[in-house]
Formats: C-alpha cells, structure tokens, sequence
C-alpha cells in the first residue's frame, strides 16, 4: 500500500474530490478539486477564509497515481466564456474514448446548472453550458454520470428539497441536446440524501451508493434501479454512523467485485473501503486504508482501478486541526 502527495500548498486548503470528478485512461488519471485559502476556525466549520475567492483545480497523473502535475479546471479555464446554449452539446459523441464531463453550480439561478465537455481527456474543457432542469430549485451538482450512447447519458445529481433544505438526489437524462429529469431515488426520505457514486448494473440497471444523514445519524444507503432509473428500491446499507458524514465512491473492480471507499470523521480519522462480491447485496467488513488523521476535516474519495489491478483512492486529509489540507493518493490492492 502506497500514499502519494498529490496536492500541497503553504497557505491553501486543497479539498472535496468527490464534489469535482475523477476520470481515467488506463494509468493516466485526473481528478477534481478546490483550493482555497487555509485559516484556522475554532467553530467546528472548514478551515478556510470564506472572504476570499476559491479556484476549482484539477490534478494529472500520467504514472498511476505516483506523481502528479496540478492544472486549472473547466470553470477555470472557461473564465469569461458566458453561457452557452446546451442544445450546442447535440454534436458532442459522449462514447469517444477521450471524452469527459463535468458540472458545476450556478448560484445565480436556481433550477439550473452548469455543464462542460472535454474531448481530449481534460486537457481542454469547453463550456459552461447551461442547463435548466427546475424552475425554483438550488442544484448541486456532483460528478455521477454513465454514457449509454453518443448522445445518451444518465447522470445522477442533488438538489434541495420542497423546503429549501438539502437535499436529495434525481435521475436525470440527457437524449439528443435535451435534459430531463427522470426520476428521484427516495422523494420521502428524512434528513438529506446526497452525493450519489453509481455503477452500472447489467443492460438497464443502475446500483446508486449515498451519503445520508437523520437526526443525529450519519451513513451510506445504496439504491437499485431495475429500469434505467425510472424507479428505485432501497438496498443493503453500506455502513451506518460512519462518523459525521461522508461521501462515498463506487467502483465496479475488473473482477466484477463492486468496492465502495469512504471516510470517517470520528476518530480514529480516516479512509476505508468496504467490498460486494453479491452486487451490492451485501458488504464486507471495513478494510483500512489509512487511519492516521489529526482532524474530522478530512475524505470525499474518488476511486479509480488501473490495468494492473491496483486502486487508486484519492481524498483530502488533515494531519492536525493547524495545518493545511491536503489532497493525497493511496494506491492499494483488493
């Protein structure tokens, strides 16, 4: 087992993967994330500035996750763009090899959000496209979707409930230049339903994995779609009272084994992974990663495997409540 230093900067705060993405082409990985500047906050909430301005980043390895090069992301390298239409995505071939996508918030405008499209591998990102799939509704979008054709893609997202509070996740679909929503996995559900990691389950079946939080209690739910996500059944639990919350990654192994890696911010801190050798029907005990964090504000795992069977989780951790976070790799085998 192996840790790799992928993003590490005097004075900044690198975090959340989960929330930006990860893709890969066997040892070439990239994976999302933020940077914003580090303080110290003794009331319990991340340890950045909020006065001042963030940078959403990206992270390239060519090697299978040992070293690194850092790179601006697609809201980054958009700066400036504008809207642009979403029906201008009808001539994007979502099954090319090298393609990627990714979304973003609009804070601006409720009901909607922001697509961008990469067709050589992350390098360069076109966008932002904006997409509206509600008329009075916060999205937040995090980076869940599966292509099922060239212009056919599923994705798995989160928006606020009839409330106004977070939040719970919708199926939706985009077919020919045009989204819609599709389905929500559990419209009743208490508390919030967030952060959805997905795999494919036979020829028109989904296994959704998700963050969930109820009075006081804190785990990861899994949802089964038999029917392209027009419906959902709630399925085995992946753990309960995971300790303060956190996103999980889902990941089909080649040997057909699905693994599903996530934090704990109870102590002791750190990054664990569980393994279904039945389709989700039921889950392995914890197998431990790395338990050595200084600090509850750590994890949001994003999981990619390589050709030669190794895995590579990628999250960001904390050493000790003072000293920055960091973005870090550890590279295992299952």
């Amino acid at each position: 087992m192996l840790t790799r230093n992928v993003y590490s900067e005097p004075g900044r705060f690198g975090g959340w993967p989960a929330n930006h993405g990860i893709w890969g082409w066997g040892n070439e990985i990239v994976v999302g994330f933020q940077s914003c500047c580090f303080k110290v906050i003794d009331d319990g909430s991340h340890a950045i500035d909020k006065s001042k301005p963030r940078k959403n980043l990206q992270a390239r390895s060519l090697d299978g996750g040992r070293s690194w090069s850092i790179e601006d992301g697609p809201s980054e390298q958009t700066l400036g763009n504008g809207h642009l239409d979403g029906k201008e995505l009808s001539s994007f071939d979502f099954t090319a090899v090298d393609a990627a996508i990714s979304f973003d918030s609009n804070k601006a405008e409720k009901g909607t959000l922001y697509q961008y499209v990469s067709a050589d591998r992350c390098k360069t990102w076109r966008g932002p496209y904006l997409i509206r799939l509600f008329e009075d509704r916060t999205i937040e979008p995090r980076i869940d979707y599966i292509v099922k054709a060239e212009q056919s893609v599923v994705a798995f997202l989160t928006a606020h409930k009839d409330n106004g509070q977070e939040g719970n996740i919708f199926c939706a679909k985009y077919d020919h230049g045009t989204w819609q929503v599709v389905s929500w996995l559990d419209k009743e559900q208490e508390g919030f339903l967030i952060m959805p990691s997905t795999v494919q389950m036979g020829a028109h079946g989904f296994l959704t994995t998700a963050r969930w939080q109820h009075e006081g209690r804190w785990g990861i739910s899994s949802y089964r779609s038999f029917d392209e996500g027009s419906s959902w059944t709630i399925g085995s639990p992946v753990i309960e009272d995971v300790g303060l919350s956190n996103p999980p990654s889902l990941l089909r192994l080649q040997d057909g084994r699905l693994c599903v890696t996530y934090a704990k911010r109870t102590s002791p801190y750190g990054i664990y992974a569980r393994l279904s050798g039945d389709e989700g029907a039921s889950w392995s005990d914890e197998r431990v990663l790395r338990q050595d964090g200084g600090h509850w504000d750590l994890g949001y795992t994003r999981s990619y495997q390589l050709p030669n069977g190794e895995i590579v989780t990628i999250y960001y951790f904390c050493r000790d409540k003072k000293s920055e976070r960091t973005i870090e790799a550890t590279i295992w085998r299952a």
